[in-house]
């Protein structure tokens, strides 16, 4: 199986982010964000995966996880990521 991987593009105080992995694909996006939180990435509610990524729906935590920790490890080095996992939120604060 191949390694998941986390794709993040930028277009001014914006951008896309994807997670792929076996074949499989979620796009999400993000926006820089103020007061203690650096940047706001959403990868798509519950049930919207429900409806358009079941296959990964039973190892949402993992994936959103994954996708945290990757933004943080290419992005903001030092800095942490909570998870809203319901709304598929990541807020990656200072």
């Amino acid at each position: 199986m191949d390694r998941p991987k986390v794709t993040i593009t930028e277009d001014g105080r914006s951008g896309s982010v994807h997670y792929e992995e076996a074949g499989h694909r979620i796009s999400g996006w993000w926006e820089f964000a103020g007061g203690d939180a650096i940047a706001l990435v959403n990868m798509g509610s519950a049930q919207e995966w429900r409806n358009g990524q079941a296959w990964a729906v039973e190892r949402r935590a993992e994936v959103l996880r994954f996708i945290a920790d990757e933004v943080v490890r290419q992005k903001a080095t030092g800095r942490r990521a909570d998870i809203d996992e319901e709304g598929g939120w990541i807020t990656i604060r200072r």
